[in-house]
């Protein structure tokens, strides 16, 4: 289990050495070219293997039904506790900055950290739990209410009904969301996956949780002692309200070890790092989202050890 960790740390950790190499491309762009790397390719090859082949019980739903759950509930209690926040002891804190803290406490890094960590903890054959998590529940509602809250808290100028349209063509220009439309047509035709398909798809899954570690590191920024009172609620929101609530669907469900475990782990991880495309397309505070990023991501590596042994 420390192994698993202490790898994936190493891999994080090389993605921060990423920045002071000379005469390399900047984090930025690597991390934009890796992330479309991931989402158009290796993601969608490795989706439909695994959806394919993941069992077809009621957990196919659970899942998708927890992540949202488990979402939207740490969405309203961000939503709470910084409207308490801001009216009381944090009076200087822009609608920039709560938008972002708000979104960053909500949403995890289902795929770029969860992928890795539950699959070099539980193994290969429960890799379709963070596939699902995130491609069926957390990336449909970043690009529909998390694009309500980011346009909410800029106060811009387009309709619903233009934010909906908006939406909605993101979401349509996800591969993934048609890999597992793919993956699950053929689990339920029963239609058996070409040889060489399964075997692209192996060598996809083995380079995505290198590279997203790596892109991990390269998303990292020291946080400022002046933000930490501002980052501590959305982290403890993201790193122990998610899994606490995540427990509660699994009781709920009535599931096993080891999926039961992988779920709530999966409900623990830190701050989705694809939330920093949203916060700055809709010009946002991202710099007060990155230090979200790097310290619920540093903790993780504590808290989620402390989730699985609990």
């Amino acid at each position: 289990m420390n192994t698993v960790f202490v790898a994936y740390l190493i891999l994080i950790s090389l993605g921060i050495v990423w920045r002071f190499i000379p005469g390399v491309p900047s984090p930025m762009i690597m991390r934009n070219a890796i992330s479309s790397l991931v989402i158009q390719i290796l993601l969608p090859l490795l989706t439909i293997a695994v959806i394919a082949k993941a069992p077809m019980t009621e957990i196919i739903w659970q899942i998708p039904i927890t992540a949202v759950f488990v979402t939207l509930s740490c969405l309203f209690i961000a939503w709470c506790i910084y409207a308490v926040l801001r009216k009381t002891i944090m009076r200087d804190m822009s609608d920039a900055t709560m938008g972002s803290l708000i979104i960053g406490s909500a949403w995890c890094n289902a795929t770029y950290l969860g992928l890795p960590i539950i699959t070099g903890i539980f193994g290969q054959e429960l890799s379709f739990i963070p596939v699902l998590y995130d491609v069926l529940a957390l990336t449909p509602l970043l690009w529909t209410i998390g694009v309500f809250i980011a346009g909410y808290f800029r106060a811009d100028e387009q309709s619903h009904g233009e934010r909906l349209q908006s939406s909605l063509k993101k979401i349509l220009r996800l591969p993934p969301i048609y890999a597992v439309i793919i993956g699950l047509t053929l689990r339920i035709c029963s239609i058996p996956i070409p040889e060489i398909l399964l075997h692209v798809s192996e060598i996809a899954g083995k380079a995505v949780p290198p590279i997203m570690m790596i892109s991990v590191g390269m998303a990292l920024t020291v946080p400022k002692w002046t933000s930490l009172m501002k980052l501590l609620p959305g982290s403890m929101i993201r790193l122990f309200i998610g899994p606490a609530l995540a427990s509660l669907a699994v009781m709920v469900f009535g599931m096993q070890y080891p999926m039961g475990k992988a779920l709530i782990m999966e409900s623990g991880m830190p701050t989705m790092v694809l939330t920093l495309a949203l916060i700055d397309m809709y010009d946002l505070d991202a710099e007060i989202l990155s230090h979200l990023i790097a310290f619920t991501t540093i903790s993780s590596f504590i808290t989620l050890q402390f989730h699985l042994l609990s």
